[in-house]
This record gives structure tokens, C-alpha cells and sequence, in this order.
């Protein structure tokens, strides 16, 4: 088995430059979800997205695309406590129940409890009708997912920078556009319907779509990246932030506040986490307690970097080896871990 911090490195290349990488990840909380969790998703809730597709006109894939994300497939602590499937918050006119839970405020944020996952899909369509920023997403075909999703981004549904990406990557990785008889669509093409053979069963354009078999660069990273487990380092545990992730969705997710993520990983500012970055979810240790007693500094590494690699808090790496906290490493510099 790789060791750990070969593990890290292959994640940090893989999004720094998109290729492929190996998941082998020991499950240490029951939030993570599995494929299997998605696909019972997906079973669970797709007769729901076609219902409010054809009542909302909203596509049933960026319905339960949206669904797995925001809910972890239905294992986010918030979903689980409040049926809440997308991440609604409660504003001053929600009349009903609330559940408290952290996000990117200094205090918990009030987010809307439902009595079922249906009630919280048809709320989520209400939502997307009435409010103003969506309505340009009702000009785009419901069997262009890859508009919907960019679309949904540029409204500001979620902070994540990749948002889109992600719901692409999981519409692409399920086949969920099956699921209204849709068809694989090709990265760049705008979707052009060029005749209907009955209500349910368009015909495309050729040139805008791609084989079932055809691997999208949105799948390959969502399919590689789908197992959410959590992990430790150092005996402390720890996540990494997969695509459509930011700071505030794993705040929610493990009911920790934003502060506390800032000041386990050293951040000034969430905008210093990015897609693959490793986040603890409690303090780091002083030292290094594995056998590892000496790490080589690679190429572009920082002290940051192998701190958070190994676990050890940074000032702690940084008066070990005699460092100031954010020195800039040379190749081969020899970094003592305890």
C-alpha cells in the first residue's frame, strides 16, 4: 500500500493538473457516502425529479444532481436531522421548524426543516420559479444539464468555484440524463433538439453528443474523487475537499463552525482551501507520532504543505527545523518531523 503522504501527493497533482489518481481511504465517519449510497439515492428520489421537471420545468438530472451534492446523498447531518435535500436556509418569511447548523457565518445559521425528503424537492422548485436570479435558467432546454448547472453557478446558488463542474461530473458519472431520456452531452456544445419523436423522446443533434462510454473530464474527477470518507493523519481526522466542496459545505457537514476549520488548519481565509486540499477537523498534533522520523522536500513544496501533510502544526514544524512558519523550501531540504 502507498504510504500516506504519497497518497496526499498524488492527490495535490491530480488537481493541480487533472489526471488520474487512486482513492484508498479508510472510512471514520458515517457521513461519507459511497457509489452505492448514491445509486440508492438515485432510486430513492428520481421519480420525485421527474414529477417537479415536469410540473417546474426543471431537469430531473440537475434535480438529483444537486440532491447528492448538497446532501452527501443523503448522509450530511443536515439532511438527516431536518430532511433538508439542497441546503435552504430559513430567511425571515419561512414560517416553519428550523435546524441549526453551521455554515459561513460566525454563528450558526438557521436552515429549513421539512417532514420529508418531498416536501424539501418541491420546496427547492419553488425556490428556483419564483426567485428572480433563476429565471434566465427557464430559457435553456431541460435536456441541456451542462447549461442548467453553469447556469445555476452564475446565479449564485453555491459559493464552491466548481459547482458546475461537479453537478456536470455526476449527471455525466450516473447517467442521470437517462433519466428523462436525455443523452450524454458534448463539453462545449450549446444542445440543439431537432425534432421530437413523442413528449418523452427527443431526437439531438448528432454533434452535440458523445457515447455512454465516452469519459468527460467533469466524470473522470467526480468519479475518482465520489468516495467523501473522512481519514486520519497523525491520529487526528481529517477530509479532503472534493469538487462542488468549499469550507462552509464541510462546515455543514460535520457541524463544525467555519472558525474552528480556519484555526485547525492554520487559514486566514477560506479562499486559501481549494479542491483537494486536506482539512483537519480537529487540532493538529505538536509532532509527528508515525514512524516517518525525516520528509525530502519536493519541487514547489512549502512547510505549509508537509505540515498539513503529516498533521503537525506549523509553528511546531517551523521551531523544529529551525524555520521561520512560511519559508520557501528548496528541492531535497531535509524537513525532521519529530
Amino acid at each position: 500500500m502507498l504510504r500516506l503522504q504519497n497518497i496526499f501527493q498524488v492527490f495535490r497533482n491530480k488537481f493541480k493538473i487533472i489526471t488520474s489518481i487512486l482513492l484508498i481511504l479508510i472510512s471514520s465517519y458515517s457521513f461519507a457516502y459511497t457509489p452505492q449510497a448514491v445509486e440508492s439515492y438515485i432510486a430513492q428520489h428520481k421519480e420525485t425529479a421527474l414529477r417537479n421537471e415536469k410540473e417546474y420545468g426543471i431537469p430531473a438530472s440537475i434535480i438529483l444532481a444537486q440532491g447528492i451534492l448538497e446532501s452527501g446523498a443523503g448522509t450530511s447531518e443536515l439532511t438527516r436531522a431536518s430532511n433538508n435535500h439542497f441546503g435552504i436556509k430559513a430567511g425571515s418569511k419561512w414560517k416553519g421548524n428550523v435546524y441549526l447548523a453551521w455554515d459561513d457565518e460566525t454563528q450558526k445559521s438557521k436552515f429549513r426543516c421539512y417532514n420529508s425528503a418531498a416536501e424539501s424537492y418541491r420546496d427547492h422548485a419553488r425556490l428556483l420559479t419564483t426567485m428572480s436570479c433563476y429565471q434566465p435558467l427557464f430559457n435553456i432546454n431541460v435536456y441541456d444539464y451542462r447549461g442548467w448547472a453553469h447556469g445555476l453557478k452564475k446565479a449564485g446558488y453555491a459559493t464552491a468555484p466548481h459547482y458546475a463542474q461537479a453537478l456536470i461530473g455526476i449527471i455525466d458519472h450516473y447517467k442521470l440524463y437517462n433519466i428523462n431520456g436525455g443523452a450524454k452531452l458534448r463539453p462545449g456544445k450549446t444542445i440543439v433538439i431537432t425534432k421530437y419523436n413523442d413528449v418523452e423522446k427527443p431526437v439531438f443533434d448528432q454533434h452535440d453528443i458523445i457515447s455512454d462510454d465516452e469519459v468527460t473530464e467533469e466524470e473522470t474527477i467526480v468519479a475518482e474523487a465520489v468516495l467523501k470518507y473522512a481519514i486520519e493523519i497523525n491520529g487526528i481526522h481529517c477530509t479532503v475537499i472534493q469538487p462542488g466542496e468549499d469550507l462552509a459545505s464541510i462546515a455543514r457537514k460535520y457541524d463544525m463552525s467555519l472558525t474552528e476549520l480556519l484555526q485547525f488548519n492554520e487559514l486566514a481565509t477560506e479562499t486559501q482551501a481549494k479542491e483537494g486540499s486536506i482539512i483537519f477537523l480537529d487540532k493538529k498534533k505538536k509532532k509527528y507520532n508515525g514512524a516517518q522520523d525525516m520528509y525530502i522536500a519536493k519541487e514547489g513544496e512549502t512547510l505549509y504543505d508537509i505540515a498539513q501533510e503529516f498533521g503537525v502544526q506549523l509553528h511546531q514544524l517551523a521551531k523544529l527545523n529551525n524555520m521561520s512558519d512560511y519559508v520557501r523550501l528548496q528541492k531535497g531540504t531535509r524537513i525532521y518531523l519529530k
